[in-house]
């Protein structure tokens, strides 16, 4: 979306599904890892805005402070920092005081909670803020919602994945570049964000191919970074309009978790997925049982490619290259069989995690022809 002008703006759908996402995953995030022994951690936004929306909606950092305050009883003897970023001095302002206004719903403010509200962008302030309120030797949650230019360094995405159980979760924004990428201060903020200038082949690519060309640049650049695993998925309103984001993490339980959250997403009007890597780009109902079509197609291809596959090595690649999640691999593999697109080894019997499973000799695959 455009950048905002004023202090606050109206809530738009594609934020409506992100926030949920994002309620979802934390409710996950937070108890794990402070189970986990940690104890310190860190929640982090490099573009936290005013703290709510012209509809009285909550924004992220409300979201995400409500969250930490219902489990206070897991913070006994350890701490939880809040970083909270924002440019716009009126911002700030507001911001801080609809955290007051939360913290007021409570006796005090919790010894085991420090909140850190700064002035000043992502790009240039996050970094050093890290290091000064020494947050680089925990684990870190990183919100990194730009409104979609080329403004998170590669370098801060480097510090953050190479940090022990740190993820981050950043909206991308293709669209921009594929605009304004040739003009020379704008290629130079993309070089710094991707970390490499390969990313300006874009403009030799076909006009189809230059938002998924972009995607993939970044994915990989989240990769060289230090993430050991990446999820892209796209949030695509009633009007064409989409909204990318990328998760990085290195722990897989982590991954499992983010797509958990995304499935579960209460479905807003007009709002669907959809997997960039999904050739024919269907859009997915936000549902917990979704239309599997794209990922019956990603199972051909990867078994056309590799070769068979038991259901359990299959469920690892729906988790690690797709946006499914494992427990949709049956389903899927059972209308594959139904429809004699593929067969399994045993022929009879449960299907199991054990069975192997091949491309049939008899599907006409062409084109996907045999969708």
């Amino acid at each position: 979306m455009p950048t905002p002008s004023g202090i606050l703006w109206p809530r738009d759908p594609h934020t409506a599904a992100k926030h949920d996402l994002l309620r979802r995953y934390l409710q996950a995030w937070f108890p794990i890892l402070l189970h986990g022994g940690f104890s310190r951690l860190g929640y982090v936004e490099g573009f936290a805005g005013p703290g709510g929306y012209t509809g009285g909606e909550p924004g992220s950092p409300i979201i995400a402070l409500d969250i930490f305050l219902d489990r206070l009883d897991l913070l006994r003897e350890r701490r939880l920092d809040l970083l909270l970023l924002e440019e716009d001095r009126g911002r700030v302002a507001e911001l801080q005081r609809r955290l007051d206004q939360t913290l007021s719903h409570h006796s005090s403010t919790p010894a085991e909670l420090k909140m850190t509200v700064r002035r000043g962008t992502c790009g240039q302030d996050l970094l050093p803020l890290l290091r000064e309120v020494g947050l680089l030797r925990s684990p870190i949650f990183a919100f990194l919602d730009s409104f979609g230019g080329p403004d998170i360094s590669y370098e801060l995405v480097r510090v953050i994945a190479t940090n022990r159980s740190s993820e981050a979760l950043i909206t991308f924004g293709p669209t921009f570049l594929t605009r304004f990428g040739h003009i020379d201060k704008h290629a130079a903020a993309a070089d710094a964000a991707f970390g490499h200038r390969g990313w300006r082949a874009v403009v030799d690519q076909p006009p189809k191919q230059k938002k998924p060309f972009l995607l993939n640049q970044y994915r990989e650049t989240l990769r060289r970074a230090g993430f050991r695993y990446t999820l892209v998925f796209e949030i695509v309103d009633e009007g064409g309009h989409s909204l990318f984001l990328l998760f990085g993490t290195s722990n897989e339980q982590g991954l499992r978790r983010m797509k958990d959250a995304m499935w579960k997403v209460d479905p807003v009007e007009g709002v669907r997925y959809r997997d960039p890597r999904d050739p024919q780009q269907m859009l997915l109902d936000l549902e917990l049982q979704p239309n599997t079509a794209p990922l019956e197609r990603g199972i051909v291809d990867h078994l056309s490619e590799v070769g068979p596959r038991t259901v359990e090595q299959l469920r690892r690649f729906a988790l690690l290259q797709t946006v499914y999640r494992s427990e949709h691999v049956p389903r899927a593999v059972r209308d594959l069989l139904q429809k004699g697109h593929v067969r399994r080894s045993p022929e009879r019997g449960q299907l199991a995690g054990s069975s192997v499973i091949e491309v049939s000799s008899t599907a006409r695959w062409e084109n996907h022809e045999i969708f």
